[in-house]
């Protein structure tokens, strides 16, 4: 079965060994002419320099939705930018979304013919025998690509990944420019713990001179009554 899909969803692919300039142009033509239109459709014109997101069926339209998913994900990472790009180059990048978007199209385009050529009629065990070998190889084209596409995802994921870890090194590398401000707080807090433990010293004494002031003055009180005059009669 052959599922409908927008266009939409997915950028139209273009042959990496063009010109850039070309590149955009049948990117920018691509994207007009699939507007408000359904596939699958059999592409005609400049299929060998642009895949059409019409030209795939549902299934393969998410396949190539991931493929490039993954591939934005990896090229608009700085840390892809800066340490990993010699090791697979976005030209690399760009040829592997090309050959996926061309297998896409003519697993599409062979299904679609599975479907036209069956007539929707009961199929005799020998027509079905080639049905299923012809089906069997459609997955084995659909797997092999789909195994292309994990890779790229894969990497995507190490990128991803990578990317965080630069993130939070950055963070952490400007956050601990602040270091001294915290410094100084924890050296307010010792002189606050010493001036806490002089006030508390200071209390302690301020308690024992007042004891010794009442114990004083009780003294001082008894000595008083035993000088008092007895009263007159």
């Amino acid at each position: 079965m052959v599922g409908n899909a927008a266009g939409w969803n997915v950028e139209p692919v273009v042959n990496p060994s063009l010109r850039e300039a070309k590149r955009r142009r049948l990117v920018r033509m691509t994207q007009e002419q699939i507007a408000g239109r359904r596939g699958p459709v059999h592409q005609i014109r400049h299929r060998d320099e642009v895949v059409s997101p019409l030209a795939l069926e549902r299934g393969c339209n998410g396949l190539l939705r991931r493929a490039q998913l993954a591939i934005a994900t990896i090229v608009t990472s700085m840390v892809y930018a800066g340490d990993l790009r010699g090791a697979a180059g976005e030209p690399v990048l760009r040829q592997h979304e090309w050959e996926i978007g061309v297998a896409l199209r003519e697993i599409t385009e062979l299904l679609l013919d599975l479907a036209s050529s069956s007539g929707g009629g009961t199929a005799g065990p020998m027509t079905t025998t080639i049905l299923l070998s012809q089906h069997r190889a459609i997955e084995i084209a659909r797997d092999a690509t789909t195994a292309r596409i994990v890779a790229i995802e894969q990497l995507a994921a190490q990128v991803a990944a990578a990317e965080a870890a630069r993130q939070d090194w950055e963070t952490a590398h400007r956050m601990a420019a602040n270091n001294d401000k915290y410094l100084d707080l924890v050296a307010r807090t010792a002189v606050d713990q010493r001036a806490t433990v002089e006030i508390t010293d200071l209390a302690q004494q301020a308690a024992q001179a007042a004891q010794a002031f009442r114990e004083t003055l009780q003294r001082a009180t008894l000595a008083a009554e035993a000088l008092a005059l007895p009263e007159s009669r």
